[in-house]
């Protein structure tokens, strides 16, 4: 906001300015109280957009406690937020995937290093994957994140291990069971390019990481910023038209903008830590979540200008965009001394 009052000085500065960005627009504010939410429960994580049922799916954890291993995962009418259904599960997911050609909604439950398959027909579960080995130091890990590429029939896991321990497991989509796996990877998050045949991950060491997608082998293993010892990637959007990825750091302030062919910095937009992207090409917009700060940034994909921020109650975590492009559905969770509900938001994009 700027103040009605200057001194002359400061007008004239202020006049030279604006000349000086011309054209340039002003990010705006805008607060949670302007959309729809719903509350939920504890431990509310990762969500998925079902087009055929025009629903979102909610992955929830509602505890940390080892005597309390089960979990559920919520149904919601994807234009009131209403709760439909609450599906129960007999382990914590956290994260999800969608296959919905297949109907097979993917769980992965991190504390147990497994994945859990629920029919979206029948919204039942029908198998659990183990992918972690406990009695293996070399061969545990715990799940975060679980990405689709449907064109070659492969769901990518990533698993967070000790040290350079982490895993990153490829499961079979039509035979529903593990493939390979990738030992020292050390992979948060993962994007799937399914026209260029190209996977991207990135790690906790601030690394790009480039897989084949027709066999999942390594391509190429990029440090995008040596200078920073500190940066945690925890997510990767892809505008592969541009040819270019944005990156989520946890660890350090700013969203990284790289080239995909090479791993180069090529732009650093300033915003707070964040911890997950997407990219939206109808609107050529990047969302990205900062849970710290509470906000949710647009992103102009073309100028890397801040278009918008949104201003949560609470810590933005996991996104999903409906597939008309319009609508982003966020997953919000409560501090962990609150004695609140985490929520899932739903932002009208129109509006912006």
């Amino acid at each position: 906001m700027i103040p009605l009052i200057f001194k002359n000085k400061t007008l004239c500065a202020l006049a030279i300015s604006l000349t000086l960005h011309a054209g340039a627009t002003f990010a705006k504010e805008f607060s949670e109280n302007h959309f729809t939410s719903q509350s939920l429960g504890h431990g509310v994580y990762e969500l998925a957009f079902d087009k055929n049922q025009k629903a979102i799916y909610a992955a929830s954890a509602p505890s940390f406690d080892k005597d309390k291993t089960s979990g559920e995962v919520f149904l919601l009418a994807a234009d009131s937020l209403k709760i439909n259904e609450r599906i129960a599960t007999q382990r914590r997911p956290f994260a999800v995937a969608l296959d919905e050609p297949n109907h097979i909604l993917y769980l992965g439950n991190a504390l147990d290093g497994s994945l859990t398959l629920v029919d979206t027909r029948t919204n039942k579960e029908v198998k659990t994957i183990q992918l972690s080995n406990d009695a293996d130091p070399k061969n545990k890990a715990h799940v975060r994140e679980v990405v689709l590429d449907k064109k070659h029939q492969r769901l990518y896991v990533s698993g967070i291990g000790s040290e350079d321990k982490g895993m990153l497991w490829i499961v079979d989509t039509q035979k529903q069971q593990e493939m390979h796996a990738l030992t020292k990877m050390d992979p948060v998050g993962f994007a799937v390019d399914e026209s260029g045949d190209k996977v991207y991950a990135v790690t906790g060491k601030g690394e790009l990481i480039t897989l084949d997608g027709k066999t999942s082998q390594l391509l190429s293993r990029v440090k995008v910023d040596p200078s920073e010892a500190n940066h945690y990637f925890l997510n990767i959007a892809l505008n592969t038209a541009k040819g270019v990825g944005f990156i989520a750091d946890t660890n350090t302030p700013d969203v990284l903008v790289v080239q995909l062919d090479s791993g180069k910095l090529i732009h650093r937009i300033k915003t707070p830590n964040s911890i997950a992207a997407i990219y939206n090409p109808a609107r050529n917009e990047v969302y990205v979540t900062h849970r710290n700060a509470r906000q949710i940034s647009v992103i102009d994909a073309n100028t890397y200008g801040l278009k918008h921020t949104i201003k949560t109650a609470a810590m933005p975590n996991s996104m999903a965009l409906s597939p008309d492009s319009k609508t982003l559905y966020v997953s919000v969770k409560q501090d962990e001394k609150a004695n609140q509900a985490d929520y899932v938001l739903k932002l009208d994009l129109t509006q912006f």
